[in-house]
């Protein structure tokens, strides 16, 4: 009796395969194209450190990777930024940390996002199957076996964001902080924690309203500003990418209130409206920094086999030249 041949099973292996032979080709070519551009470097250093995120990530590890390039000659290392060029070429975590292996790197510097599914993750590892140093920065996640991770202080950046919003606010300008995105963590806490006590040390705290959305304007001034019908003021603080496009949009539409937005957290899109002067101030960690901090503790670790669990990196005030103040 024949049997009868399960056509879609017979398509999913063959789509299985042509894929895993396309990443392989993909990444042969690139190896082949790293190798000849690295060789004379790597002839006089003896360590490969990869730098590695999502699309996403992409101009944050770019300056991640121009700080550890700085001070790469110290270490008698080469550092290698791989991140995919658009969306339509984004890989997922465990296949960057699979072209380490394949590459066979010394050590990696890898960005996680908050929501990565790391229930499966595996690491890194060298030819000989032992493990390769990591250290991630981005979001921590403490069951990914790292050497390290370099973040936020966040209870320096509440501190921060708290002055620049006085100081934008003056005498009689209203405090928003938008927390529609805000995740209910102990990082969160302490950043709003030392957010109100730095406030509250200006005597500043009756003046701070949690919203979870900015207001149109009728309703910002018939809401907040019952009395004050003569130039007022306003400072937004924004804690993600979306809550500060959101406010952006709004706040150019009002006509007669003075508002200034504080990002907190960076990225492509923020720096773009930034740039634009849409945002005021932008709070961040310093990338560069980072980078810097990073390097020194994968070799502090391979001299060591030992390394610091949490490490902070400075926070970062950057402000448009024409901030109202």
């Amino acid at each position: 009796m024949i049997k009868k041949i399960n056509f879609f099973a017979l398509f999913f292996i063959s789509l299985s395969l042509f894929l895993t032979a396309l990443f392989c080709i993909v990444t042969f070519s690139y190896l082949k194209k790293r190798n000849l551009e690295f060789e004379n470097v790597l002839e006089d250093r003896n360590y490969h450190i990869l730098v590695t995120g999502d699309y996403e990530n992409h101009l944050f590890l770019s300056q991640v990777f121009k700080g550890a390039q700085k001070i790469s000659s110290d270490y008698n290392s080469i550092v290698e930024l791989y991140v995919p060029q658009s969306y339509a070429q984004n890989e997922s975590l465990q296949h960057l940390f699979d072209f380490a292996s394949f590459a066979n790197v010394d050590a990696v510097i890898a960005c996680i996002s908050q929501n990565e599914d790391i229930s499966e993750l595996k690491v890194p590892l060298k030819k000989d199957s032992k493990p390769i140093p990591l250290i991630t920065i981005g979001s921590y996640h403490s069951q990914i076996p790292q050497v390290a991770f370099v973040g936020i202080n966040y209870s320096e950046m509440g501190k921060k964001t708290a002055e620049e919003a006085a100081a934008l606010a003056k005498k009689d300008g209203l405090i928003f902080l938008i927390q529609s995105e805000m995740a209910g963590s102990g990082q969160t806490s302490n950043f709003i924690n030392s957010f109100y006590s730095r406030l509250q040390k200006e005597n500043l705290e009756k003046r701070i309203n949690l919203i979870e959305s900015i207001p149109y304007e009728n309703e910002l001034l018939r809401t907040y500003f019952p009395d004050q019908v003569q130039n007022p003021r306003a400072v937004f603080i924004t804690l993600s990418e979306m809550a500060a496009v959101q406010t952006t949009q709004l706040v150019t539409a009002f006509q007669t209130i003075k508002a200034d937005i504080i990002s907190v957290g960076n990225s492509e899109i923020i720096e773009n409206l930034f740039e634009r002067g849409s945002i005021s101030e932008i709070i961040a960690v310093d990338p560069e920094k980072i980078g810097n901090l990073a390097l020194k503790e994968i070799f502090e670790y391979l001299a060591l086999r030992y390394s610091n669990n949490y490490i902070t990196a400075e926070v970062q005030v950057r402000k448009r030249m024409e901030t109202s103040r």
